[in-house]
């Protein structure tokens, strides 16, 4: 895997602080309940899982940041790992929508 230049890291870093943000609004807006359907749980684990994704791929990002590029200790692929499962439950919540939509009542009628 190739190193990456600082220039890519402040744009990643800033990409991670958005879906930070995303994931944050998300776990709020949602009501905790002991009885909810299986697709209510697959989605509130995906915005946590996601949301703790983005917190340790954003805190390896930005120390990485601030070291040295010859010697550092953070490979990419530490940020990267963690980078990917965020964004992947990103779009597991955004598939929400369409199932939302889907299991919408129909208000035309």
């Amino acid at each position: 895997m190739r190193q990456m230049p600082s220039s890519d890291m402040v744009s990643l870093i800033s990409f991670l602080a958005v879906l930070l943000i995303f994931f944050s609004i998300d776990v709020r807006s949602r009501t905790t309940g002991v009885s909810k359907p299986w697709h209510a749980h697959l989605f509130e684990w995906a915005s946590r899982v996601g949301g703790i994704a983005t917190v340790v791929a954003l805190a390896l990002g930005w120390v990485d940041l601030f070291l040295p590029d010859e010697s550092s200790p953070i490979h990419v692929a530490l940020v990267a790992a963690p980078g990917s499962v965020a964004v992947l439950c990103a779009i597991v919540l955004g598939l929400e929508m369409l199932w939302q939509r889907w299991q919408a009542p129909d208000q035309d009628g």
